[in-house]
C-alpha cells in the first residue's frame, strides 16, 4: 500500500506537469465535474484510499454521502440481484461489470459534495487522476480516449513526448497491490478485485471501517517517493 501511494501522488504530479505545459489545450480545473458522472469500478488500493477519506468527513456529511450512495447503489443492485456484500467484483465479473457500467450510466459521484467539489479529494481513485489527459505509453504510443474538452485539436508530436508514461508499470504496481490486499480480505490473490464507488459507501461501516482498523493509516498517506540513497 505504501508503494500505490506514492504512485497515486506521482500520478497526480505528472498531471500538474501536463497541465504547467499545456495548459492552453486544457479545459480541467475547479468546477469542472464532467469526469465526476458515470459508473466506474475501482480497485481494492482504491477503494481503501477512498473508505479512508470517508471516514474522516464529518457525520453530517457522511450521512449525506451516504444517502446518495444508497440510492446508486440500489440502481446497481438491480442489473444484478445476486451480488452480495460487500459487492466485490472478480476478473470473471467482467461482464456484470460492463453490463452495470451500460445499464446505469450518467450517475453523479455520491463523493461530490454541494459545491461540486470532490470530499475525498486526497485520496481519489486512479482513474480519477488520469481522466483528462490523453494516454501515451513508452512502447505502445497513443492509446485510449481522453476528455473531449481537452486538447480538441489533436496530440502534437511535441505533446506526445511530453505524455510518454510507463503505464505498464503502473497497471502492475496496481495489480501487485490488488493482489496483496485480496489475500487480506478474501484469502486468495487476485490481481483484478474492484468495487463500485456507491457499493463501497454502503459497506463502509460493516466492511470497511474494520479493515481500516488494521491497517497503518501511514501507508495510505499520498506522499512522494522516498529519497533514493
Amino acid at each position: 500500500m505504501k508503494r500505490y501511494s506514492q504512485l497515486l501522488h506521482e500520478v497526480s504530479e505528472r498531471f500538474g506537469t501536463v497541465q504547467a505545459g499545456h495548459g492552453s489545450e486544457m479545459q480541467c480545473g475547479r468546477g469542472c465535474i464532467r469526469c465526476c458522472h458515470g459508473l466506474f469500478d475501482i480497485s481494492l488500493p482504491d477503494a481503501l484510499h477512498a473508505a479512508l477519506c470517508l471516514g474522516t468527513l464529518p457525520a453530517e456529511t457522511r450521512t449525506a454521502v451516504t444517502a446518495r450512495a444508497a440510492e446508486c447503489h440500489k440502481k446497481i443492485a438491480q442489473q444484478v440481484p445476486g451480488l452480495k456484500a460487500p459487492y466485490l467484483l472478480k476478473m470473471e465479473d467482467e461482464a456484470i461489470v460492463d453490463r452495470i457500467v451500460t445499464r446505469v450510466p450518467g450517475l453523479r459521484c455520491p463523493f461530490l459534495g454541494s459545491e461540486d467539489a470532490c470530499l475525498i479529494y486526497e485520496h481519489r481513485p486512479l482513474a480519477c487522476r488520469l481522466e483528462g489527459i490523453p494516454m501515451v505509453d513508452r512502447r505502445d504510443g497513443l492509446f485510449g480516449e481522453w476528455c473531449e474538452l481537452n486538447f480538441t485539436d489533436g496530440v502534437s508530436e511535441q505533446a506526445q513526448e511530453d505524455l510518454l508514461w510507463d503505464y505498464y508499470g503502473l497497471q502492475q504496481t496496481e495489480r501487485t497491490s490488488t493482489a496483496d490486499l485480496s489475500e487480506l480480505l478474501i484469502g486468495e490473490r487476485q490481481e483484478a478485485v474492484t468495487i463500485f464507488i456507491p457499493s463501497l459507501i454502503v459497506e463502509y461501516e460493516r466492511f470497511w471501517a474494520p479493515l481500516l482498523a488494521r491497517l497503518d493509516p501511514a501507508d495510505l498517506k499520498c506522499r512522494p517517493p522516498e529519497s533514493q540513497p
